[in-house]
């Protein structure tokens, strides 16, 4: 077996479920299930933290070799996630080869759903969440345009390159400063309160939230403390952009 291939694939695998919102445990443990199907193993060990993935393999009778990789950016994607666990199990089954296992895992990386698609969903959950919150059909059509200005703010975000924290406060602004323009033209026929909290839900670190506490209860402390700060600073981001927009409306209205 191709033990430069095993490590690469077993890496691959682990960026991509990492990247894709996969929690630390889950990473490791898929991980270490494609390594240990080396003929010959004497070793083989996974360590994942936040923003990286190292792996040591030692076969018999050679040295042991250990390959790092450092993961930068994060987003979620459990479609990734799915796949990857599929991938995995049809390899370590013997359904697939390992290298064509590596071909799908390469297949996978560039995944990524469009732009069109992405927005749709955003807008989606925030309608759906204002609904849910019992906004009337007129909170409903405030939700839809409100939808439309959380997109335009972070498309235009994404597309200056903006700092993940200053996106998050960019588009608290872009939700607060449109539900203070609706209210101002619908008046008493909105919920100003049922619109904005509806709307800016799809932008809450839930996933984050979730990852960090059963990273804690598996007892990966570090990486689980640091799920928590990373979603604590999503959430000032947010507050701190609604804030501005709420001032500034109160300013000019």
């Amino acid at each position: 077996m191709d033990t430069q291939l095993l490590l690469k694939t077993a890496m691959l695998a682990g960026e991509i479920m990492l990247r894709s919102g996969a929690e630390t445990y889950r990473v490791e443990d898929t991980m270490h299930h494609i390594l240990k199907t080396a003929d010959h193993i004497e070793m083989a060990e996974v360590l994942v933290i936040m923003t990286g993935i190292s792996a040591t393999i030692k076969l018999e009778n050679e040295k042991a070799v250990t390959v790092t990789k450092r993961v930068e950016e994060r987003d979620t994607n459990l479609k990734l996630v799915v796949d990857v666990n599929e991938i995995s199990r049809q390899y370590c089954g013997d359904d697939l080869t390992l290298e064509q296992a590596y071909e799908k895992l390469s297949t996978l990386k560039q995944f990524e759903f469009s732009r069109k698609t992405t927005n749709l969903a955003m807008m989606g959950v925030g309608v759906g969440f204002t609904i849910f919150f019992g906004g009337s059909i007129a909170d409903t059509g405030a939700a839809i345009v409100v939808g439309l200005f959380l997109v335009a703010f972070v498309s235009a975000g994404q597309d200056l390159k903006f700092h993940p924290f200053i996106q998050d406060i960019f588009a608290g602004f872009g939700v607060a400063f449109a539900c203070c323009l609706l209210k101002e033209g619908l008046g008493d026929q909105m919920n100003m309160d049922t619109v904005m909290i509806g709307s800016f839900m799809p932008l809450v670190p839930g996933m984050a939230i979730t990852n960090a506490v059963r990273d804690t209860l598996r007892g990966d402390y570090l990486s689980g403390g640091a799920r928590v700060m990373e979603a604590f600073l999503k959430a000032l981001g947010i507050a701190i952009g609604i804030g501005i927009g709420l001032a500034l409306c109160a300013k000019i209205f």
